[in-house]
Order: C-alpha cells, then sequence, then structure tokens
C-alpha cells in the first residue's frame, strides 16, 4: 500500500510541474497582447485592507491617480496549502451530497506558479474572470469564493470563477468527473439563486447553464482566440 501511493505520489507531482509549465505558457500568451498595458495595470495597493497591486509587484511609479503597472511574480503557493484550503472548506460540505471532490491538476497549477492579476477567460462570448492571485494574499480569493457558497458546494457544485462582472459563480460539476480529474464546467445566475436559502440538487440542475466540458478544455479553448 505504502508502494502504491508513493507511485501515486511520484505521478501527481510530475502531473502537477508539466501543468505548471503549461499555465506559465499560457500566461505569457495571455499578456502577450496589445491591450497587454491595460491588463498590467491597476489601482496600487495603498494600506493593508486595499485590494490593490501589493509593493512587491508593482513594477514602476504609482501615478499621480494611483494607478500602476505590475508585473508577474513566481508563486510560493504549495499544493499542500491548497489541500488545506479544500479539506477546510469544500470537503466536508461536498461529501454531504456524496461528491467526492479534489481540486483539478491544472487549476491547482493556476493558484501555483505565478502572483497574477486580471486573468479572463474569453469563452463563447462570455468572459469569465479567474481568481487574482496577489503576492500577499494569493489564495484569498479562492477562499473567498469557497466560504460564499456553501450551499452550491454542499449540491455538489464548486465554485473557482465569476462570469461576466459578477453575474454569477462559476462552478465545477462534481457528479461529472472527466478521465483526467477535472469535471465539467457549468454557471449560475445569480438572480436564479437570490430566492431560496436552501438548495436541493434536483432545483439547481435546473439553474445550470452548461460552459464546457472541463477547466482544461475551457482553457485550452480560450488559448486558440
Amino acid at each position: 500500500m505504502e508502494t502504491r501511493k508513493a507511485v501515486n505520489t511520484l505521478g501527481d507531482t510530475q502531473i502537477l510541474k508539466e501543468d505548471r509549465l503549461y499555465i506559465q505558457s499560457w500566461l505569457d500568451a495571455y499578456f502577450d497582447s496589445p491591450h497587454r498595458d491595460i491588463l498590467m495595470s491597476l489601482p496600487a495597493k495603498m494600506n493593508e485592507d486595499d485590494a490593490g497591486v501589493p509593493v512587491e509587484m508593482q513594477d514602476g511609479e504609482v501615478d499621480e491617480e494611483g494607478w500602476v503597472h505590475w508585473r508577474m511574480l513566481d508563486s510560493a503557493v504549495t499544493e499542500e496549502q491548497i489541500d488545506e484550503l479544500a479539506e477546510a472548506l469544500i470537503r466536508p460540505r461536498s461529501d454531504a451530497c456524496g461528491a467526492a471532490f479534489s481540486v483539478p491538476p491544472l487549476y491547482a497549477a493556476y493558484l501555483s506558479t505565478r502572483y497574477v492579476l486580471n486573468v479572463y477567460l474569453r469563452y463563447d462570448g462570455c468572459t469569465i474572470a479567474l481568481p487574482n492571485l496577489p503576492s500577499d494574499s494569493p489564495l484569498e480569493e479562492i477562499r473567498k469564493l469557497w466560504s460564499a457558497w456553501p450551499t452550491l458546494i454542499e449540491a455538489g457544485y464548486i465554485p473557482f470563477a465569476s462570469y461576466e462582472d459578477g453575474a454569477g459563480p462559476v462552478c465545477w460539476d462534481a457528479n461529472k468527473p472527466d478521465q483526467e480529474r477535472d469535471y465539467a464546467v457549468v454557471w449560475f445566475d445569480h438572480e436564479s439563486l437570490l430566492d431560496e436559502q436552501q438548495y436541493s440538487r434536483e432545483k439547481l440542475e435546473l439553474h445550470a447553464q452548461t460552459l464546457c466540458s472541463s477547466f482544461r478544455a475551457m482553457l485550452m479553448q480560450s488559448a486558440s482566440k
């Protein structure tokens, strides 16, 4: 049993390394854009409670309006930190609906490869915002996202991004895994989630709008545009 576990760990480590290389290449291509100056300019963080660009990520001087160019940095987030967050906020809730969930490897690579801001997937005419990963609190946005939707998680829908300027959460359907430890992707309009405090899986299925077969497929399709 220990040997099998060791082999699995080594295999997972290699997959994560390959996925991190893919994320590096994807981010480089994403920001190699005519819109680079716009994408890589945001308000600077002026105090501890600000959500702006941390000092370590600032690239140049803050302008008179408080904006600054920013740069990507190598991340120090570990797989263990992601697992611990999922263990605390997802697994106790998703287990309630019988859905054994683990964070897809490519998404774990996104969370742990670089500190990065302003990442949007353009998919079938819509824009999907991935969590910002600032150097001073890289997992804070995903922590808030997982904390904000306990009823979705309990029904097996795990949020990982936001649809069209906060129109609703984009989620994995933990009941529909694929062969690469990824999941089908759906989204929920906020308005469809306002009327009730508790949601059954059956009710939520009526509101789940299909987006893609997996996060990996979504990322690859976005890269091809």
